[in-house]
């Protein structure tokens, strides 16, 4: 999934005036008239052509993945998106239409006068209209940007590793993929979804590293705890939740239990728990004990994850 690269209203005019000036023509019979036609058509053809580009290859938000879907709206609102591209279309096909009536007005200009002034006429009615949409433009650089750098999704089956910030998912993941995300030690550190892959039985599968979560309605959640709730819902064949006894996290072990109950009654997939630096707590807990520091319990982690996955396989 691509976007089109968008230049910006004053990038977009540079652009169209700097191919304009470029224009010659050969022979001296009305030789000013066939130069501001064709000036003209240059000047408004690089604009209509780079706005007709840009709504004809933007993707389709009601037709791509949901997930995707979802992020473009969390970021930066789906209904905004549309409206900025019926502008962009919209000021397309008017650009277009002043091209034409003053082109004609320029055919039939009698004197030099005559010519200089539809000319000018098409540069800066054209010139109005894409200033009239240069908050639509910068929406549509923003958005494309974030499509372009947004992560690759295999359909494969995906593990989506979740809990509190700073519980230890992105340093699980490196653990568990090949994919190195950045690791800090301040909450919400992963601002964004990771994804690396792994190997199980020869099957390979789709991991996933998510923001962290607060113990909170989803009306309270932030941009960034919404990203990992949408890869929670339409990616997850299987939830790792991390939990960390320790609360070096900041955070206490009641409140990660409390988010994990309440994703249980959210999420109908296998849950797999596990409580990370068992290398510093040894608490009594059903749950699996894994470092992620020293690399132990991993194996068990692995273990555990291949029987879910080749359950969920055999009944395919």
């Amino acid at each position: 999934m691509r976007a089109p690269n968008v230049l910006l209203a004053d990038e977009l005019l540079e652009k169209a005036f700097r191919r304009m000036k470029k224009a010659t023509v050969k022979g001296t019979r009305n030789r000013g008239k066939k130069l501001a036609l064709l000036k003209a058509q240059i000047f408004s053809e690089i604009i209509v052509s780079n706005l007709e580009k840009y709504v004809r290859e933007f993707p389709s938000i009601d037709k791509i993945h949901r997930f995707f879907s979802e992020l473009i709206d969390i970021k930066l609102g789906k209904g905004k998106v549309k409206k900025s591209l019926g502008a962009v279309n919209w000021a397309s096909k008017l650009c277009r239409r002043i091209a034409r009536e003053e082109m004609e007005d320029i055919r039939r200009a009698s004197s030099r006068e005559d010519i200089a002034f539809h000319l000018r006429r098409i540069f800066g009615r054209i010139s109005s209209v894409v200033k009239q949409i240069g908050d639509d433009l910068e929406r549509l650089r923003e958005v494309s940007n974030f499509i372009n750098n947004l992560p690759s999704i295999d359909n494969l089956p995906t593990i989506v590793i979740a809990g509190y910030p700073n519980v230890g998912k992105s340093s699980l993941l490196r653990k568990l993929s090949r994919a190195k995300p950045e690791i800090n030690i301040y909450p919400f550190t992963t601002k964004s979804i990771h994804v690396g892959h792994l190997f199980l039985d020869g099957k390979k599968y789709q991991i996933i590293d998510t923001p962290g979560l607060l113990d909170r309605p989803l009306e309270r959640r932030n941009k960034i705890e919404r990203q990992a709730i949408a890869a929670l819902n339409y990616l997850a064949d299987v939830i790792i939740f991390m939990l960390d006894p320790t609360g070096h996290c900041g955070y206490g072990i009641e409140e990660q239990i409390n988010l994990l109950q309440q994703l249980k009654e959210t999420f109908s997939v296998p849950f797999i728990i596990i409580e990370n630096k068992s290398d510093i707590s040894k608490r009594p807990s059903p749950y699996i004990k894994v470092s992620c520091m020293t690399g132990e319990g991993i194996d068990k982690l692995l273990e555990r994850m291949r029987e879910i996955l080749n359950s969920k396989n055999n009944k395919l």
